[in-house]
């Protein structure tokens, strides 16, 4: 129904540069996201540190506080110098499955199985 739309050369370099374009503002606006994020995780394990250390609850919950807030400065780091942050393991990865995601080898309460029992009359 549409056919090929002809452009000239000015054309299509123009495109070109604002596809660029586009997409470099979504990376950095991706960025920013990411950086927000980062600080927020950062100043809530420095509080729940904070909390930990006021609070009197021992060694242990100070040491995993402090644990924990360090991991969440080196992620905001990585984030802020234009790394990748490595994934914990609190964050599902693709090739990890999460309680709400089946995989081939589970079953779910949806699909039937062979090994279901019928019912003998």
């Amino acid at each position: 129904m549409w056919g090929m739309v002809q452009m000239d050369d000015d054309t299509k370099q123009a495109l070109l540069l604002f596809n660029r374009r586009a997409a470099a503002a979504d990376a950095e606006a991706e960025t920013a996201r990411r950086l927000k994020k980062a600080v927020a995780t950062k100043d809530e394990a420095a509080a729940a540190l904070k909390a930990a250390q006021d609070s009197g609850g021992g060694a242990e919950v100070v040491a995993e506080a402090e644990m924990e807030w360090r991991a969440a400065v080196e992620a905001w780091q990585m984030v802020r110098d234009g790394r990748e942050p490595e994934p914990t393991d609190e964050e599902p990865t693709d090739e990890e499955p999460t309680d709400e995601e089946p995989t081939d080898e589970e079953p779910t309460d949806e699909e039937p199985t062979d090994e279901e029992p019928t019912e003998a009359s």
